[in-house]
């Protein structure tokens, strides 16, 4: 960081976390901020629900596919190690390749990853909402050292890289709203409301056949995979009139 001082970066990366316009703008503008900030080699964070556990958005900057696609297995548990040990601390976590491995014997796909891709060490913080689940996560591979200065650091930035983050999402979830039908507005309205796919039926003067093809076809685009789930999803973002 030569160019400027620490507090005049600290104050340009949170100004653009709350400047976030467009998809683009995290990576475009937020990121490079960051990289000076605190030096890694990738980057990775996303925003999970927890009722059902799943992951709803993520911007990865060079980190392995097999780290995202296996973030939460076939029983809907947080597969990262490090992301479960910031949930139980509630505090910023680091883990190298000196460190004690995990001592569940579910976690050694994901230390032979580590070892595999040499991650060097990686270091992680988030924040969770008011019922103390996990809203949004950030993880650092490969920074320079595990000190007190940069646990205080990751403290200091994330909530901003929290609101950038969830601008982020929010505008996902616009665009996916956006290409909903009119149609398909209105059976996730009425499925909202705890109508079956023949009551939906019997009221739009459709077949049970066609509210299944719209159900189908709404749910792909909110990128859901239960009707529970979409109804959650729906209520949270305002995105029906009940």
């Amino acid at each position: 960081m030569d160019h400027r001082s620490r507090p005049e970066a600290l104050f340009s990366l949170f100004g653009a976390c709350h400047r976030i316009v467009s998809r683009s703008t995290f990576i475009d503008q937020v990121y490079p901020l960051l990289r000076e900030i605190v030096p890694h080699e990738r980057f990775l964070c996303g925003i999970a629900s927890t009722a059902p556990l799943g992951v709803l958005d993520v911007i990865n900057a060079g980190f392995p596919d097999a780290f995202i696609d296996g973030f939460i297995d076939s029983k809907r548990r947080i597969v990262s190690p490090l992301v479960r040990q910031w949930l139980t601390q509630d505090a910023p976590v680091f883990f190298d390749e000196h460190c004690t491995p995990p001592g569940d014997a579910a976690d050694s796909g994901w230390l032979e990853l580590f070892q595999q891709h040499r991650m060097r060490n990686m270091a992680a913080h988030g924040i969770k909402d008011l019922h103390g689940g996990a809203t949004s996560y950030f993880c650092f591979a490969g920074v320079p050292g595990w000190n007190e200065q940069l646990k205080y650091l990751l403290q200091m930035i994330v909530p901003h890289l929290h609101s950038a983050l969830r601008c982020h999402y929010l505008l996902r979830v616009q665009q996916q709203v956006s290409d909903l039908s009119l149609r398909e507005r209105e059976v996730l309205a009425l499925i909202c409301t705890g109508k079956t796919n023949q009551d939906i039926g019997a009221i739009l003067g459709i077949s049970p056949m066609t509210v299944k093809i719209h159900v189908r076809n709404f749910m792909s685009k909110l990128n859901v995979s239960t009707r529970g789930h979409a109804v959650a999803k729906a209520l949270k973002h305002g995105l029906v009139d009940v």
